[in-house]
């Protein structure tokens, strides 16, 4: 196990040859003086020759430095793929902004409460359309329903049409519906019917 100033959790492995590979590929311009013209093959390193190209890092500032930002990159890396389904983000925000966002999450961690707004009005955008979408259909039916009491009311009261009027004004749930969404003006109109046919 490679034990050279590398960073905990550590191994050399392919997942990790390969990312060193592709992480000092850009930097062969550094590495040319270290390695006196050498060419630097990743590919064919086993574990021995990668602690030997550390302690060669260790020869310089320059290497050293290398060394450091590489295993440095390698924690961000390893912290990332931990995350599971997160992302870094960073952006600016107003202090007002901020102090009110530290307000919300009292002690709750700010990014767990930033999701949880996140989601709540994303929820509530859902809710709403949905809620948007039952009013329409209740509108619909109570124009409908309407264009009945009329064509009621219109033809006169036989027994029969008093009979599905009379029907039509017992449905609760339309009735309800309909109060919610017309209010007085239908709601007048279906009683001043019921009253006319209680005569």
């Amino acid at each position: 196990m490679v034990t050279v100033e590398t960073p905990t959790g550590f191994e050399w492995n392919d997942l990790n040859r390969n990312w060193v590979k592709h992480y000092l590929m850009p930097k062969s311009a550094l590495l040319t003086p270290l390695l006196d013209g050498e060419e630097l093959d990743v590919d064919a390193m086993d574990e021995a020759q990668f602690i030997d190209f550390c302690h060669l890092l260790e020869t310089s500032a320059e290497g050293r430095e290398l060394r450091n930002k590489m295993f440095k990159a390698w924690r961000s890396k390893k912290s990332r793929d931990s995350d599971n389904g997160k992302k870094l983000y960073t952006f600016n925000m107003s202090v007002k902004a901020g102090d009110q966002l530290k307000k919300i999450a009292k002690k709750s961690p700010l990014n767990a409460t930033l999701e949880l707004l996140i989601f709540a009005e994303s929820e509530s955008h859902r809710s709403i359309q949905s809620l948007q979408q039952q009013v329409k259909q209740v509108q619909q039916e109570n124009l409908q329903l309407k264009a009945q009491l009329n064509a009621a009311s219109l033809q006169g009261s036989t027994e029969d049409d008093q009979v599905d009027i009379q029907t039509l004004l017992n449905t609760e749930l339309q009735v309800t519906e309909l109060a919610k969404l017309e209010k007085s003006k239908l709601i007048k109109q279906i009683l001043l019917l019921k009253r006319q046919l209680e005569v």
